[in-house]
């Protein structure tokens, strides 16, 4: 099976600014990290950097890992420490109780084991750290590996069975309405069909600026769920919970 540094070697090629714009990283550093300063950060997934670089800006020490050897690349032209780790099978290369902060955002659901992934972020993860993974929306339509897993219930299940205390949620964005009919249409290619796509879109990006301008979000709209955890302990993880519960008699 190929490995996830084979598949997103070049996810990055071309890109050393954060894709789709500043926005989305702004509102986490300013909404979700707002007084975090003088902490070691740790970003999975980091891809070009952009993030770490806000964060270190504000006096933390920061790094990444990624899965993209161009990803890896741009932050090192960022001057940012990062390396290329494959998070369903690697070992993190970081000491146990590393870092203050960890954050995963919209990247588990890029992950062919994102178990793994989360047993080693507790691992590195300092007892009481804080922890925020971030998921998009199912109606963005956005591809998963494990779909059921990423269902919001279920992701928020997921966490607290790994020991995380979810102390806060917050949604960032809006998806954009009849996503399957836009994408229907955009498969047709026809010029008519094209322009209706447009219109579409239009519509929708007007319809989600009178809601965040006069009502707010609501969460079902949301493109992404924020998760903000506390690292509750190093106890007994999942697979070893399981293991002694099911003990034959």
């Amino acid at each position: 099976m190929k490995r996830a540094s084979d598949a997103y070697k070049d996810y990055y090629k071309n890109i050393n600014t954060a894709i789709g714009g500043d926005s989305r990283f702004l509102w986490v550093s300013d909404k979700l990290l707002k007084d975090v300063t003088g902490k070691k950060i740790l970003d999975v997934g980091c891809g070009e950097g952009s993030l770490l670089k806000m964060l270190r800006d504000k006096g933390n020490q920061v790094c990444g890992i990624d899965a993209s050897q161009t990803g890896k690349e741009a932050c090192g032209q960022k001057g940012i420490a990062c390396e290329v780790v494959d998070t369903s099978r690697d070992r993190f290369p970081f000491d146990d109780d590393a870092f203050d902060v960890v954050l995963c955002l919209e990247t588990l659901e890029h992950v062919e084991n994102p178990y793994h992934c989360i047993v080693e972020i507790k691992r590195v993860l300092k007892q009481g750290g804080c922890f925020i993974a971030s998921i998009p929306n199912p109606k963005t339509l956005h591809g998963y590996i494990y779909p059921g897993l990423f269902d919001f219930k279920n992701f928020e299940s997921f966490l607290k069975l790994n020991g995380f205390v979810i102390s806060r949620l917050e949604w960032w964005g809006q998806v954009v309405m009849c996503n399957r009919f836009r994408r229907w249409l955009l498969s047709l290619k026809s010029p008519l069909a094209l322009k209706a796509e447009r219109f579409i879109y239009y519509l929708s990006r007007k319809r989600n600026s009178f809601m965040r301008n006069h009502a707010g979000t609501p969460l079902d709209w949301a493109a992404s769920l924020n998760y903000v955890c506390v690292n509750e302990g190093k106890g007994v993880n999942l697979l070893e919970e399981l293991a002694l519960e099911t003990l034959p008699q």
